[in-house]
């Protein structure tokens, strides 16, 4: 079994996000003063897990680190899938990289080292949960977790796995966040008393009239610990897409705008004010009951 841990020039995530689009950073070699090229075998071998919008920008920038491997692919829709495994296989110039419906496949295997995970919000926690398991550091897209209890579980047990895990926020990698920042912390607006953050409404209820679905698609898996319902084409569009699915707007998928514009703009805020290490001391919700937004 591969020695995750064994190098750390070879085999651990860093704990920032890349320039522009949270790519997970692995500690290139030539930071450690070895500027020699990784062979095939000391390269970092990833699975990437959830081929839709988002790993769109994940994988190509994986594909163009010289300390990277991608070697499997997956994804519950055929055609997204397929485009996965062929723009790997092109970029390497041979049919090695493997394609899976079921990202489990990924995890058993033993010559795997890391994951990227770019799914639906509600399969985060237990994609993470069975990475842990397997001992495969991970990248995982933003928002960790859609629960407290779920986020509980999930540093519970990236803790006793002793596995690196990285969530994505690529606003903290991007110049005029930090810049704003730098500002705040430097003093250069003065004392701060008040910061309004808006991230727009929370989710609801998912009613979306069920549709006929085209073959290709594993549906039941897609839901996965989910309710059981039909398909819609506004959750999962087929084939490959260059949109954000909407599925985000609905609880049993998503937490809306709290969780999908919220992970990164109380980030910023927190950051800011150089409170990193600390989270909310009280939360007050809206004085109308009928509200559906405002905290």
């Amino acid at each position: 079994m591969t020695q995750v841990h064994a190098s750390i020039s070879r085999r651990r995530f860093v704990q920032s996000t890349a320039a522009t689009i949270a790519l997970p950073l692995f500690l290139p070699r030539h930071v450690l003063g070895d500027d020699s090229n990784a062979s095939a075998n000391e390269k970092i071998r990833v699975g990437a897990i959830g081929c839709g919008k988002q790993m769109g920008g994940l994988l190509p920038a994986s594909l163009r680190s010289p300390e990277i491997q991608v070697v499997a692919v997956c994804d519950v829709d055929t055609t997204r899938r397929e485009a996965a495994k062929k723009r790997v296989d092109d970029t390497y110039g041979n049919t090695v990289c493997a394609a899976y419906v079921d990202f489990r496949e990924i995890m058993a295997r033993d010559d795997i080292d890391a994951v990227v995970c770019a799914t639906p919000d509600h399969w985060h926690a237990g994609i993470i949960l069975a990475a842990a398991a397997g001992g495969k550091d991970m990248y995982v897209e933003k928002p960790l977790t859609n629960t407290l209890r779920e986020a509980k579980l999930v540093m519970d047990a990236v803790k006793e796995s002793g596995i690196i895990l990285q969530t994505g926020s690529q606003q903290r990698s991007e110049d005029n966040f930090r810049y704003a920042c730098e500002l705040v912390q430097n003093g250069r607006l003065g004392k701060i008393t008040q910061v309004m953050v808006s991230v727009g409404g929370p989710p609801r209820p998912c009613n979306l009239p069920g549709e006929e679905m085209e073959r290709g698609l594993d549906w039941d898996r897609w839901l996965g610990p989910a309710p059981m319902r039909e398909y819609s084409s506004v959750l999962s569009p087929r084939g490959v897409h260059n949109h954000f699915p909407s599925w985000r707007n609905f609880c049993e998928y998503g937490g809306g705008g709290m969780t999908d514009w919220g992970a990164h703009h109380f980030d910023i805020a927190q950051w800011g004010l150089g409170m990193d290490q600390s989270g909310p001391v009280e939360i007050i919700g809206p004085e109308n009951p009928s509200a559906t937004s405002g905290v």
